[in-house]
């Protein structure tokens, strides 16, 4: 076998010269990297905390806007229920005092002026027109049987709503109370409300029925129409502020609103309270 030349020692050194210089070149290239990635690096840094702080401003904000919604809500129905039995209470009283009034007057005319009799019984006539009204009002602003019985309102609302609309209306199922607490009963009724209004604007429905049902932890309303049926559209809707209405009434009291619709079948609105805060 013949023997290997040897490489000329001046050859070696210059691939090892070119070695270093390439090793070098590689090391200042990535010594250069480096250094731009962490820039990069500390700038993404500045950058995703920037957009935590951001974040938790928005949740902070959010949760301050829930708690002064909260707190209108609440302000809201307090003003309702003094109201309702200031109007009650005290122009009801003036009425029944003036109503009996207008009946000694009638008692002690002399029979033969019958124009003044008239008079008498015509303002009579008006006072239980404005009692009526009167009572009406206080009703609509807070019906005061929904301090004793959340159900037994349920039941009322129904009836003073076939009676307006015409759209018939059933309570299908319904324990005998509920264990709901008071603003808790209040935040249904409400709700309930604006169910019952949604149906009269845009549900074009014939018949409604309601189920209200308990367990140990949730009450569920449950309010079914036989109407055009609510769209996905409208149910996500922005636009939709009776249905957001309701969502975030359910939300303060950390509960929930569900709507489905069928095309041509009618749509139902489902309402999951907790019974107490607490839960």
């Amino acid at each position: 076998m013949k023997p290997l030349s040897p490489i000329p020692n001046n050859d070696l050194t210059g691939q090892h010269q070119a070695s270093r210089e390439l090793i070098a070149g590689l090391e200042a290239r990535l010594t250069q990297l480096s250094s731009q990635l962490l820039v990069a690096n500390a700038s993404l840094e500045r950058e995703i905390s920037g957009r935590l702080d951001k974040e938790d401003e928005f949740h902070r904000s959010t949760e301050q806007l829930r708690e002064l919604s909260a707190r209108l809500q609440s302000v809201r129905e307090e003003e309702r229920t003094h109201l309702a039995r200031t109007i009650h209470d005290e122009l009801g009283q003036a009425l029944t005092g003036l109503k009996m009034d207008v009946a000694w007057l009638q008692k002690h005319l002399d029979r033969p002026q019958p124009a003044l009799l008239e008079k008498t019984q015509a303002m009579s006539d008006l006072i239980d027109i404005i009692v009526q009204a009167v009572r009406r009002i206080a009703t609509e602003l807070r019906p005061g049987i929904l301090d004793l019985s959340l159900v037994a309102t349920i039941e009322w609302q129904l009836q003073e709503f076939q009676a307006r609309s015409g759209i018939q209306s059933k309570l299908i199922s319904a324990p005998e109370e509920t264990a709901l607490d008071a603003d808790g009963a209040t935040t249904a009724f409400r709700i309930f409300q604006e169910i019952l209004t949604n149906v009269t604007r845009h549900a074009r429905a014939t018949r409604i029925e309601v189920s209200v049902e308990e367990n140990s932890a949730f009450l569920t309303l449950r309010v079914q129409d036989n109407g055009r049926g609510i769209t996905e559209s409208e149910i996500h809707s922005p636009k939709s502020i009776g249905l957001l209405g309701m969502q975030e009434r359910a939300r303060l009291r950390a509960g929930e609103v569900h709507f489905q619709g069928t095309p041509g079948q009618g749509t139902t609105v489902t309402v999951r309270l907790p019974l107490s805060m607490n839960n």
